[in-house]
């Protein structure tokens, strides 16, 4: 058994395909299939089933993915200490819901770069499912994600839990809140493209209260959506932080919801993997963050 067959491996299992597994590594698909293939044989068993949409992890190969998945990490840990790869400086890649880049995300990094002057940023905006493949692939250290989320490669830790209000055209006439969202359940709503999370939180409420939202535009950012809402095209569930601004403007109007109208955001990094010092060093930070007075 050799490193290079545990990293394609581990690639495979993380794609569930041969051929994303191989891309993601730039080598062939069939220098792959071979690799393991020898490691089939030579533990005797079979790591994958097989099956038209790619591959699922066997019972023995989610065993083999937890060992091979220390050894890769020792393997860097080891690379690390020897060349001095530890220390306070470097470059933290983070990944990051499009609602949380307007306000939330420059102040909170902003307030850590004043403490830790030596360390820069690369950020990268995304839906959860486009956030999550990049954790698992290893080209994020961090994202901050709405939940829930399930995944045996990933991490999780909830930071803080948000309200979500209803935003409307300002001259939109609504009754006082806290409305319930059937009550509003037959007038046109913008949300987020599939794939993002607060869709996913606007169609768990809506089908909590026996509908389905009518959905007339699906947008890829939060700025869009207020866009088209203040023009007049429909209305909209949001974290109300990240509106504050265009209600206090009077370009929206707002209403609060009635029954089970939060969303937890979290942060995720790849499970069973050391993360460089620098980022450990901001995983600390970030956990005693004080979210809820923000």
């Amino acid at each position: 058994m050799e490193l290079k067959q545990l990293e394609y491996f581990v690639a495979v299992a993380d794609h569930k395909s041969i051929t994303k597994g191989a891309a993601s590594l730039y080598v062939s698909q069939p220098t792959i299939s071979q690799q393991i293939k020898l490691l089939e044989e030579e533990l005797g068993h079979p790591l994958f089933i097989r099956h038209a949409q790619g591959v699922e992890l066997t019972d023995d190969g989610a065993t083999l993915l937890r060992y091979a998945l220390r050894v890769l990490q020792n393997v860097d840990d080891a690379k690390a200490e020897i060349q001095g790869a530890a220390s306070s400086h470097g470059t933290i890649a983070i990944g990051v819901l499009p609602t949380l880049t307007r306000s939330i995300l420059p102040t909170v990094i902003r307030q850590y770069q004043r403490i830790h002057k030596d360390i820069q940023f690369a950020v990268t905006e995304g839906s959860s499912q486009r956030l999550l493949k990049s954790i698992t692939a290893g080209d994020l250290h961090l994202a901050l994600v709405d939940l829930p989320l399930s995944d045996p490669l990933l991490a999780v830790e909830t930071l803080w839990t948000e309200e979500l209000i209803l935003i409307t055209p300002h001259a939109m006439p609504m009754p006082p809140g806290p409305l319930s969202l059937e009550q509003v359940r037959h007038l046109p709503f913008i949300t987020m493209e599939p794939g993002y999370g607060l869709r996913d939180a606007l169609f768990r409420m809506a089908q909590a209260r026996g509908f389905n939202p009518h959905i007339v535009h699906e947008l890829t950012s939060i700025g869009a959506i207020i866009g088209f809402v203040e023009h007049g095209f429909g209305i909209s569930v949001v974290p109300e932080r990240t509106v504050e601004l265009e209600i206090q403007s009077r370009r929206i109007g707002f209403v609060r919801l009635a029954q089970s109208n939060t969303r937890d955001i979290g942060m995720i990094w790849r499970a069973h993997r050391r993360l460089p010092d620098p980022v450990q060093t901001f995983l600390a930070f970030l956990r005693t963050y004080g979210w809820q007075s923000k």
